[in-house]
């Protein structure tokens, strides 16, 4: 890290209050300088954004990036603060949502839609009102440019407008939330219902093994991953790779740069006729639970020999694969004999990565 050298003349009395600071911390004088400057100017930037945001410069959102909080802790500090929350038009049009039913129509939430095998698990923060009264996800106006952005990068196909969860979930991917009570706008969902949302979504990920979390928004992200979660790949959720998507109001470019990760990453998905062909599968591997791959063949696996993540004809397994480099035999996949069994003698399979790295064998 770069630094620079700075003099400064300072008062008697606030060396002795550094001198005090610093033998109470067990620390230097120049490291309690440096630490309460960080802080000052960490509290200078908080009140700045406020400040700024009360005065109809900023929207909460750009307030929160520019104080280093999230959405949620910046909300809650300017109501300690008196600040008065201003409305977008955003916030104004979601509000209204709340008013929309469709006749005939009663619905208290959306229910869970849980992906297939390898599939995608798509997560809301919680559903919005005018989508729970029409009975599909991301109707609002902010809902449908996330699913008109889905459809970019390559993961809805042929919607129906008003009920593009339907395509989505066609496709074998799967749609929650972090909390699953409607709500006119995120922020009247309760601290205790977000953390026991991120437990319950924990053991929706753990039951239903999908092959990619997708966040929507920054928040189910934040409860499950740390407060330091940034747009496009995150780390691991219960074995299962994640991605954030930017938020509805970033940077084009930024947008831009996240959505072409997301595109890449779709695009390696199994099922456009890429990958490469196993062995023919013989009485011998069915006796012993194993697919056989062919010598000299590059596939999406590890150089490495160790567990991985497979998903054998739409059956998601945990298997042992053995590269068996230099050793002249056939590399293979160990699988449960009962999972080989139901193959076809005399048949190769078709080895791909799916979404979020995940092998699939078809």
């Amino acid at each position: 890290m770069r630094t620079e050298q700075i003099n400064l003349r300072l008062r008697h009395e606030l060396i002795a209050a550094l001198e005090r600071v610093a033998e109470a911390q067990s620390l230097d004088r120049g490291d309690v300088i440096r630490r309460l400057l960080e802080r000052g100017i960490r509290e200078w930037d908080l009140d700045h954004a406020l400040d700024r945001y009360q005065r109809g410069e900023i929207s909460i959102g750009l307030a929160a990036e520019e104080s280093g909080l999230t959405h949620w802790e910046i909300l809650e500090l300017a109501r300690s603060r008196g600040v008065a929350h201003g409305l977008t038009a955003e916030d104004v049009e979601r509000q209204l949502e709340v008013l929309v039913q469709v006749p005939g129509r009663k619905a208290s939430t959306l229910p869970d839609i849980e992906p297939a095998p390898g599939g995608v698990l798509l997560v809301g923060i919680n559903p919005a009102p005018v989508s729970v009264a029409a009975g599909h996800y991301y109707q609002g106006r902010l809902g449908k440019r996330l699913w008109r952005r889905l459809e970019r990068v390559g993961l809805l196909m042929s919607p129906t407008t008003g009920a593009e969860d339907d395509a989505f979930a066609a496709a074998g991917h799967g749609l929650t939330d972090l909390v699953k009570r409607p709500a006119a706008s995120a922020s009247e969902l309760g601290e205790a219902e977000l953390r026991e949302g991120a437990a319950e979504l924990r053991e929706k990920i753990r039951a239903w093994r999908p092959g990619l979390v997708l966040f929507a928004f920054r928040e189910p992200a934040r409860r499950l991953l740390g407060n330091a979660v940034r747009p496009g790949p995150g780390s691991v959720v219960e074995d299962v790779p994640t991605f954030l998507l930017s938020g509805p109001y970033a940077p084009v470019r930024e947008a831009e740069e996240i959505d072409a990760e997301l595109r890449s990453l779709v695009g390696s998905r199994a099922g456009d006729g890429s990958g490469v062909a196993t062995q023919p599968i013989q009485p011998s591997d069915v006796k012993s639970g194993r697919i056989r791959l062919k010598q000299g063949v590059r596939y999406p696996l590890p150089p490495d020999a160790g567990d991985v993540d497979v998903v054998l004809r739409g059956a998601r397994l945990r298997a042992r694969w053995n590269p068996r480099s230099g050793s002249g035999r056939s590399p293979t996949l160990q699988i449960a004999r009962e999972h080989v069994s139901e193959l076809e003698v005399g048949k190769a399979l078709r080895v791909s990565r799916g979404l979020g790295g995940v092998i699939r064998l078809d």
